[in-house]
């Protein structure tokens, strides 16, 4: 979007419809599960808006039932794809607490990439991950509890020199703001910030290998761009 999109609040209705961008088979392309097949359900709108995000999420009018939705996700998962991953946009932005129960009853392993601001009451389960990038400086305390993950978008020469982390807002270019730290013992996850630019894209990437070395981090870079697919 290139932070040109609406900044929506968040809202809860019975969860039974939801604003969907589009859904669709891939392979995860970063974080704890990446190279797996998965099945990406994109919900559609944000509460925040960062300046160089390069995911459509306000697009579609699509509101599809519950059951609309898993009749999509159930042709993807055919015994190979057991993994759903539910982005946006902002999840939690929406009441996705029918879905996330219905694909858990489903013995699915559902993975939540979130920027951590909102939170909806989730069942407490082993197969739901949480996966925070961090946008802003503080996150919901129910997510900064439930987080199995961190990842962070680096750009090149602004980090923190003490744990590698960035330290510019996302929400106005080139202004200082160090973004919400992870919890201890929590896996973080570093990954180059695509600009758009192969000579900057380069650099991106020299220093995210460099801090996940010095600090202990894990490097992931978006292999589904690398291998040309979604």
């Amino acid at each position: 979007m290139r932070g040109d999109n609406p900044i929506r609040q968040q809202e809860l209705n019975d969860g039974e419809t939801l604003w969907v961008q589009e859904i669709f088979h891939s392979l995860q392309g970063e974080g704890p599960f990446a190279g797996r097949p998965a099945v990406f359900v994109r919900l559609a709108g944000c509460n925040l808006r960062c300046f160089w995000c390069d995911t459509d999420f306000e697009s579609s009018q699509w509101k599809p039932s519950i059951d609309d939705i898993l009749s999509q996700v159930s042709a993807f998962t055919d015994g190979t794809t057991k993994l759903v991953v539910i982005t946006g946009g902002e999840p939690f932005r929406q009441n996705i607490k029918p879905l996330v129960e219905r694909l858990l009853d489903a013995e699915l392993l559902v993975q939540i990439e979130t920027n951590g601001t909102l939170w909806v009451d989730l069942p407490e389960s082993d197969n739901l991950h949480i996966v925070v990038s961090p946008k802003t400086p503080t996150i919901h305390q129910e997510i900064r509890r439930r987080a199995t993950a961190f990842k962070y978008v680096i750009t090149s020469d602004k980090v923190d020199e003490r744990d590698g982390l960035p330290i510019e807002s996302t929400q106005t270019n080139g202004m200082k703001a160090a973004l919400a730290k992870p919890e201890k013992n929590v896996p973080v996850y570093v990954m180059p910030l695509d600009s758009g630019d192969p000579e900057v894209n380069a650099l991106n990437t020299k220093l995210c290998a460099q801090v996940a070395q010095k600090f202990g981090h894990t490097l992931t870079i978006q292999l589904h761009k690398l291998v040309g697919i979604r």
